[in-house]
């Protein structure tokens, strides 16, 4: 009788074993209100949580405000699904503890991309300058005012005189018996007419194509070596750069839809004159920032020099003759000096061009048509 005893309460424990092990872990439910805030619904989870897993709940999000969902006698690892879900947050288990956190963010990959890509793709400017020098006197008497220009036009207040021949049509004199007024000329047309009357000489007229953001730099003329000597007494040769020299960085901005032209230029004009004790580096410079819009034309001025001039008059033969042939030179001729004060003309024109990579595209496609 006994072993029937101890066999019927062994089939007893092993009918009722497996029914605790498959009951649910969350069959109790929870009660919050929607205005709780989070922080306070985990502190009331983390009852459970510690009950069945012995895991603290903690909100490591950046999220503290209400729960925004009413919860009506639910289970409670549901509710916590539901605040989680609600609030945008994730639900993560971690060893020791449960935890609710922000969604990652995920940054995609900074892609840096090649500067020589970025070059080929952007915008270029081509850069016409033309460099003159001019008599200041005569460009006074045709009356330009080199402030004065607009889209490429400048002011001339000119005058003929009436018994006068007009050579051309740009042909002026400051002295006459008619006025013709103030007009309004092309900056390329005065050039052209102040060379044309051999009051100017045009010493560069470079082209550069440049792109946008970057730095072009074109120089006219020769470097010149000066010795100098070092601490140690050793002679070295510093070089300096001479002539024409202009410095450009262009840059296209695009304003309202309509592209402008950001100008940031420098231009100089030197030379080295060798002196007794070292050489002195004559200098003329301008430097200006600017916007221009396409194809538009601008003028610097203002860069003046001195030209003296040695002339020698007199009858032919006998006024060259050495000074040593008893000195008929200088009875028969005379040396004379001619000033002229010469003013550094400079004339910019600025274009749009289109990249390299859009060139490329327009050429393949004209070639099929």
């Amino acid at each position: 009788m006994k072993y029937i005893t101890l066999l019927l309460c062994l089939l007893l424990l092993l009918m009722v074993a497996p029914a605790e092990a498959q009951t649910p872990v969350a069959t109790e439910t929870v009660s919050i209100n929607q205005n709780t805030r989070i922080n306070e619904a985990a502190m009331i989870l983390e009852t459970y949580t510690m009950k069945h897993f012995n895991k603290k709940l903690i909100n490591l999000s950046s999220f503290n405000g209400p729960i925004n969902v009413p919860i009506n006698n639910l289970a409670w690892d549901k509710a916590l699904d539901l605040i989680v879900l609600q609030n945008r947050l994730i639900r993560k288990d971690n060893a020791g503890y449960i935890s609710i956190e922000d969604v990652p963010v995920v940054v995609p990959p900074v892609v840096v991309p090649d500067p020589l890509v970025v070059i080929a793709g952007s915008k270029q400017i081509r850069i016409k300058a033309i460099a003159m020098l001019a008599d200041r006197s005569y460009t006074r008497s045709m009356g330009i005012d080199w402030s004065s220009i607009t889209n490429g036009k400048i002011t001339v207040n000119a005058g003929f005189p009436g018994a006068s021949q007009v050579v051309s049509p740009m042909t002026f004199t400051a002295s006459g018996n008619a006025d013709l007024g103030k007009f309004q000329v092309d900056v390329t047309t005065a050039l052209k007419a102040i060379e044309t009357n051999q009051k100017g000489n045009i010493i560069a007229q470079p082209t550069i194509l440049v792109s946008s953001g970057k730095k072009g730099f074109i120089q006219v003329g020769q470097d010149i070596s000066v010795k100098t000597t070092d601490e140690a007494g050793n002679t070295m040769d510093t070089f300096f750069q001479t002539g024409v020299i202009m410095d450009v960085t262009p840059t296209v901005v695009t304003v309202n839809g309509e592209n402008l032209i950001h100008l940031i230029l420098s231009i100089e004009r030197s030379s080295g004159v060798p002196n007794a004790v070292s050489t002195v580096i004559a200098k003329s410079k301008s430097a200006t920032e600017l916007v221009l819009f396409n194809n538009e034309e601008t003028v610097i001025a203002g860069l003046f020099d001195t030209d003296e001039t040695k002339t020698r008059s007199g009858i032919p033969i006998l006024k060259d003759l050495p000074w040593w042939v008893f000195g008929i030179r200088y009875l028969t001729g005379y040396s004379s000096f001619e000033k002229k004060e010469r003013e550094m003309v400079i004339s910019l024109q600025a274009e749009i061009v289109d990249s390299a990579y859009d060139r490329l595209i327009k050429a393949a496609q004209d070639k099929n048509q």
